[in-house]
Parts: structure tokens; sequence; C-alpha cells
């Protein structure tokens, strides 16, 4: 009888109660591209709030039309829900001394939890946001009630749209870290068995 082969390097993988570093030279890579802060990807968040803030006090507000008018919440409740849920995802999300470890189950952390949590921020702070960039301008103070409540209505609808696109376009760190993860789970969860047993 030949005696049983040694499992392969990547087919058995330990978690061990302090295994926080990376284990290859693949894991390294990702985790030093997942603890770099994104810069790029936060500037041009802030200057897209800053541009549509613009674009609505200084254009939209003073159309004619009221379909115009509330374009610009809209707008900015977008991006400021984008930079609300993205300005977390740009910090850096590992350390070459501390990497997230990996679960023991072999599966990603879910995700959705800090969606919901920066969606119901975005949904909740976009209306102010619209509200002071509004302001009581004479232009303003002749809208309907009923046009003033739409705009915040828009702001904090869109700003929870826009809280969930850093998950659809994610920066470079959170998609270092997603990859990690990934590599992570298909890790583990190789080899993985289910039995089971009747006795009588």
């Amino acid at each position: 009888m030949a005696p049983a082969r040694p499992a392969e390097a990547s087919d058995t993988r330990a978690v061990g109660a302090t295994d926080y570093r990376a284990v290859s030279r693949e894991e390294a890579a990702l985790c030093r591209d997942a603890g770099r802060f994104s810069w790029a990807y936060l500037g041009v968040l802030v200057l897209a709030d800053a541009g549509t803030i613009t674009l609505d006090s200084q254009v939209l507000q003073s159309d004619g039309q009221t379909a115009v008018r509330l374009l610009g919440p809209g707008l900015v409740g977008l991006t400021w829900g984008w930079t609300v849920g993205g300005a977390y995802l740009t910090l850096p999300q590992c350390s070459p001394d501390f990497a997230r470890p990996r679960p023991a189950e072999g599966d990603r952390r879910s995700e959705w939890p800090l969606a919901l949590s920066f969606g119901i921020l975005a949904a909740a702070t976009a209306p102010v946001i619209v509200g002071i960039e509004t302001g009581q301008g004479e232009g303003t103070l002749q809208w309907r009630p009923a046009e003033r409540v739409m705009r915040l209505v828009l702001a904090g609808a869109t700003g929870a749209i826009g809280s969930v696109m850093p998950y659809v376009l994610p920066p470079s760190s959170w998609r270092a870290l997603r990859k990690l993860e990934n590599l992570h789970a298909g890790a583990d969860a190789h080899g993985a068995v289910v039995s089971y047993a009747v006795a009588f």
C-alpha cells in the first residue's frame, strides 16, 4: 500500500488565533494596495460636491421651470451620498503587520451592514446640505411649499442611492481588500467536506 501523499500548501491552510500577517506574496501585494489612502478618489468626490452645489445655487435655482430647479437637489444628494459612503472606503484597509484575519468559516465578511449605515447617514444629512445651500434668497421665497419639501425629499432619496455607488465603483483600497478576502475565502473553503452518519 502506497504511503499517503502529503497535502500541498495551497490545499490545507490552518487558521491560527494570531494569524494576522500575509502568508504569500500575492496577499502581501494586495495588502499593500489596500493599505494606501485613495486620495484621488476622495478628491474627485469633494470636487463633485462643490461642483453640484455651485451648479444648483448659481444656475439651476434661478431657472423658471420647476423640473429644472428640482434637478439640483437630486445632483447634490447623489454626490453627497457618494462622498458619505465612499469616504470610509478610501481609508487604508490593511497593514502588513496586521492584515485583516480571514473568517474561520471560509467566507467573506458581509458589507451590507456598513452600506446600510452609510445609506441612512447620507439620507439624513443630504437634505440638510440642500437646505443650507438653498438658503432664504428672494427667488427661493417665491417657490411653493410643495417644491421646497420636494427638494429635501429628492436630496434624501438620491443621497441614499449615492451612498451605494462606492460599492459599485469602489476606490482602489477597497477593491484590493475585497480581492484579498476572496483569496482568503477561496483558500479556506477549499477541500471542505460535509458528511453525516446514521446509526441504528
